[in-house]
């Protein structure tokens, strides 16, 4: 299933269940548990940012000149 179709069927669903209410009490468990969703959630994105940031810049990187002596004499 495409990417496309998923968040089609994604919106489609959401909009068909009704919103209503829900007149719950949050006490401070509750709230210190959304709290730490949220920042691990931040932090799960920055780090894979960060993996695929190093990723990228490995690619365009310049090979040392050592590393390509090591490497010749290697072979």
């Amino acid at each position: 299933m495409g990417l496309l179709v998923r968040f089609a069927v994604m919106v489609a669903v959401t909009t068909v269940i009704p919103i209503s209410a829900a007149h719950a009490y949050l006490d401070a468990a509750s709230a210190s548990l959304a709290v730490q969703a949220l920042v691990g959630t931040v932090a799960a994105y920055i780090l894979t940012g960060k993996i695929y940031f190093r990723k990228l810049k490995g690619l365009f990187a310049r090979k040392r000149n050592s590393d390509v002596e090591s490497s010749d004499v290697s072979d």
